[in-house]
């Protein structure tokens, strides 16, 4: 079974070298019960140590059934003691978290067998414990404590059981049955006991190995001869055949031997033992490989064994949580201020908003000129557009005037009752329209539900406009029918205070349906109202109250916010209303381009005002379109522009081409001609003419002045200024035609002097061509998961296309506050990574040192066969629980530190806007720092002590 080859084992100590071992060669059977024996320091248990794989040596050779333990990895070394070794230690060594079953049953496991209950009970019984298996080794005396070690070495069914001085601590009864015990194991097993009892060992030894400075001074076998007589009288013990017929010469020596006070022992045979120097041990030569069975200790045993490590020093325990945490969770909230940035914030607000609805308008940001930006219209493709990257149903709002932005028309009484003569609730009664919303007939669904917002017409409550048709056109009356909200309903009637409308006393809101209310110098009928969903009770203060009021103040602006990103000031009309009311005006999409200037030939002096807007090519047709080559025109209607050229309004055309001081090489107009001129070019203007006819007075215009054809195409100087940035875009571009008929207004307010060009001149000035017809769009505030990100990642726009919450100086706020906060999110962030460096730190030397305290539980585990794998679970999950309630205990610290700072925020700085936001980055960011330490704390230390011998670690805790 084992066999040592001149095996020295060599300890330095202060006073030099201690030869433990010194060249010991034996060989071992495969069963049978040895005894090393020898005088305290000799070398006993070192002996036992190196043969069960706790210690190394320093020269020589071990070999189990022939494989040499110099070929073992340490891996193999923890397989070979799981598989062949049984210790039983000296000092017991139990795992003080275990109940005395757990302790026996861990051996078990680690060979991955099941125990068998009733087998398992039996070897209680045996070894006198049953009643203690419910205790833990801290309730059992030495003894007892003994009794489980050797059950837990018996346990395991090894093959070689190695027992360090098991009797020691019992008394003299147990210790003869557990050496009767082993005795009988020996039958099938290799026994090896470590005992200096002299007469034990003689008694039931098999062999003897004496030891004498770490060397064998003598080797001796025993041998049972069985003896015929029927007594056998020793120095103090008279031993008797069971059931032998004495002599009377048996008699007397018995008589004799009682009468001098021997012990009478009575058994069954009578033999003695002979003992002979053991010399050369015959033994078969082992054939085949040695099996070695790996450690699976069960994930439930390590982490058991790491929960119950936690109860060890809780009072450290708590206290290194609770100090690690706090760190930790001003990390959290510094970590957020680090983070921040402006679409968190808006993100947040978006899902913590109390309206059901937000409103937002659009705008261009031109990175490139310093951040300089304007607002725009939206077109419905691009509406749609985000409609699909957020799941919400998205509708568009315009205002009453096409082309206007942003146009807020006060609701007036036909009586014309001022409304500031009511002074208590202007802070909550709102009588204003912020734009108008129009649903198709599809979109009215069953039980008065509109869209897809929750805006209901309640029963009794009217119904939604609709257009009415004679001989295919819109009947005026339906033409100005209109639904209204029940809160502006209600606010008109707050107004009225009594007062009639159309000359009825309005007592309840349902009374003004059928009534006429002004609206931009218009007489609309109201139809229908609209519930747009529930105000909150919060608000009710306001309709007692003035807006200026201190108590009310912050109230008022939060309700007008409320307000605006509703639909309770909004106007429904029918179906079609936007597109009647194109065709009455007759104009196209413009698309902002901000502040620029033009001036001719490139000569500046002569600047010829600002212009915010372009035309695009596509809201044009021939219809619309003069060029001054006849040949421009494309058959189907449409026309083209290359990059350079552009298209002025016909009322330019004199004031751009023809003025005099521009150029000596133009013939000098008369009055008469330049009236002349003057004529022909409102004829171009004038819906009483065909095409044809105002392509005429197009050549009677060059008629009357000397120019030619390349003349006619003056080069212009296109500059656009960005406000503030000090930046500017320059081109220089030919006029190859006029447009007409599209604009109404003839002032020179700007309208003047706006060029059609194409989309890759309009994007050059940083024009946005998907604008539309919409100034606003109204979306639900829940809804999908990810849309509020989306929204969110629109309103934090800073280059190209970006949305502004309508009616909330949120924005505003977090832009005007966003670069302080920037440069502080650095320092933060330094001081943020200090307290996690001091947090990990903290947290990786309590586990560590809880590790290292548990050597021996480690050295223990090693020597019954345990991995590394499991030793680093068993501790880790002990790490990890610790992490786990740090993580926990920190998140929650720091969400409430990001609420008091909030608190701060809104009521001391009067910033209505949570800048600290505690959200999922932090609890990633605290959890995982919490497990890296976790980790690194239990791989370090455990790598460390896996390298060491289990000897040393059983030996010094």
């Amino acid at each position: 079974m084992l066999e040592l080859k001149n095996v020295k084992k060599i300890y330095e100590t202060k006073a030099g070298e201690v030869h433990a071992l010194n060249g010991v060669s034996l060989t071992f059977p495969s069963t049978g019960m040895v005894f090393i024996t020898g005088k305290s320091g000799c070398g006993k248990t070192t002996m036992l140590n190196v043969i069960g794989g706790l210690d190394g040596i320093d020269e020589g050779e071990i070999s189990v059934l022939g494989k040499d333990f110099s070929s073992f990895t340490p891996s193999e070394y923890d397989s070979y003691r799981n598989t062949f070794i049984g210790f039983i230690f000296q000092e017991y060594n139990l795992l003080p978290e275990f109940t005395v079953e757990k302790n026996i049953k861990i051996a078990m496991e680690l060979q991955g067998r099941v125990a068998n209950e009733e087998e398992f009970n039996a070897l209680l019984e045996k070894v006198d414990i049953s009643e203690l298996k419910h205790r833990k080794p801290s309730e059992l005396s030495g003894g007892q404590r003994q009794r489980v070690a050797i059950a837990r070495a018996l346990v395991k069914e090894p093959r070689i059981i190695m027992a360090d001085e098991p009797t020691g601590a019992l008394d003299s009864n147990t210790g003869i049955q557990v050496l009767e015990t082993l005795k009988k194991l020996s039958k099938e097993k290799l026994i090896i006991v470590v005992s200096h009892d002299i007469e034990l060992s003689e008694r039931y030894a098999d062999r003897i190995i004496r030891l004498v400075d770490g060397e064998v001074a003598e080797d001796v076998i025993f041998t049972e001869n069985q003896v015929e007589a029927n007594l056998k009288n020793n120095d103090d013990t008279i031993i008797v055949r069971n059931g032998a017929e004495l002599s009377s010469e048996e008699k007397d020596e018995l008589a004799l031997a009682i009468k001098s006070r021997k012990k009478v022992e009575i058994i069954e045979n009578l033999t003695y033992r002979e003992k002979e120097f053991t010399g050369e041990v015959k033994v078969e030569k082992p054939t085949g490989e040695v099996k070695l069975k790996k450690s699976k200790m069960k994930l439930k045993s390590s982490i058991a064994l790491g929960v119950k490590s936690l109860a060890v020093k809780p009072l450290r325990l708590i206290f290194t949580i609770i100090l690690s945490a706090v760190a930790f969770a001003v990390f959290g909230l510094f970590d957020t201020v680090a983070s921040f940035n402006s679409s968190r914030v808006v993100n947040n607000l978006l899902r913590s908003t109390s309206s059901p609805t937000v409103v937002a308008t659009m705008k261009y940001v031109i990175d490139d000129k310093g951040g300089d930006e304007y607002a725009l219209k939206l077109s419905e493709e691009k509406m749609n557009d985000i409609a699909r990257e957020t799941g919400y149903k998205i509708k568009g709002i315009y205002d009453f005037e096409y082309n206007s932005f942003g146009s807020t028309q006060t609701v007036y009484r036909i009586n014309e009752i001022s409304a500031t003569a009511v002074r208590e609730g202007t802070g909550y009664y709102i009588p204003n329209i912020t734009g108008i919303i129009e649903f198709k007939k599809e979109e009215i669904k069953q039980g008065g539900y509109i869209g897809d917002f929750g805006f209901k017409i309640e029963q009794g409550h009217g119904r939604y406009p609709e257009f009415r048709y004679d001989n295919n056109m819109v009947t005026t009356e339906s033409r100005y029918e209109i639904a209204i909200s029940t809160y502006l309903a209600e606010t008109i009637m707050h107004y009225l205070d009594g007062e009639e409308l159309d000359g009825k006393k309005i007592e309840k809101i349902e009374d003004i349906l059928g009534k006429s209310i002004n609206i931009n110098q218009k007489d609309y009928t109201v139809v229908g109202l609209v519930n747009c969903g529930a105000i909150p009770e919060k608000y009710e203060p306001l309709k007692t109250s003035t807006a200026t009021r201190e108590e009310t103040r912050t109230l008022t602006a939060d309700f007008s916010t409320y307000l605006s990103a509703g639909a309770y000031n909004l106007m429904f009309v029918a179906d079609g209303f936007q597109d009647l009311i194109k065709s009455e005006i007759k104009k196209a999409t413009y698309y902002y381009v901000g502040k620029s200037k033009w001036s001719v030939s490139s000569i500046d002096s002569i600047q010829r005002g600002a212009d915010d807007y372009m035309y695009s090519v596509h809201d044009f047709t021939d219809r619309n379109v003069l060029f001054f080559d006849e040949t421009r025109y494309n058959s189907d209607g449409s026309i083209n522009l290359a990059d350079n050229e552009v298209l002025i309004h016909a009322n330019n055309l004199e004031s751009a081409l023809f003025y005099r001081e521009i150029s000596s090489n133009l013939s000098t107009l008369n009055q008469i001609e330049r009236n002349a001129v003057a004529d022909l070019i409102r004829n171009i203007n004038s819906i009483n003419f065909s095409v044809e006819e105002k392509r005429e007075d197009l050549r009677d215009i060059f008629n009357y002045i000397e120019v030619t054809g390349e003349n006619r195409c003056r080069e212009l100087s296109i500059t656009q200024i960005t406000e503030g940035a000090g930046t500017e875009t320059k081109k220089n571009v030919k006029v190859v035609g006029v447009y007409f008929g599209m604009d109404t207004s003839q002032s020179v307010n700007g309208s003047r002097y706006r060029f059609m060009v194409n989309d890759n001149l309009l994007n050059e000035f940083n024009g946005y061509t998907e604008q539309g017809e919409y100034s606003k769009i109204i979306f639900p505030s829940k809804g999908t998961f990810f849309g509020p990100n989306v929204i969110a990642s629109y309103m934090s726009n800073e280059d190209g296309f970006a949305l502004s919450w309508y009616g909330n100086s949120a924005l505003a706020t977090i832009k005007a506050n966003e670069s302080t906060i920037k440069q502080a999110a650095d320092l933060f962030l330094y001081i943020a990574l200090v307290l996690a460096v001091f947090s990990m730190f903290m947290l990786f030397n309590y586990i560590t040192t809880s590790i290292i305290s548990k050597r021996q539980t480690i050295g223990v585990l090693r020597g019954l066969g345990s991995g590394g794998k499991d030793i680093f679970f068993m501790f880790f999950s002990e790490s990890l629980l610790i992490a786990l309630f740090n993580g926990v205990l920190a998140s929650v610290f720091a969400a409430v530190d990001c609420i008091f700072v909030n608190m701060y925020i809104i009521n001391v700085m009067n910033i209505s806007i949570s800048f600290a936001l505690f959200d999922i980055r932090q609890v990633l960011i605290i959890f995982g720092m919490s497990i890296l330490t976790a980790i690194v704390s239990s791989a370090l230390p455990i790598s460390k002590i896996a390298k060491e011998k289990p000897v040393d670690l059983i030996r010094r805790p």
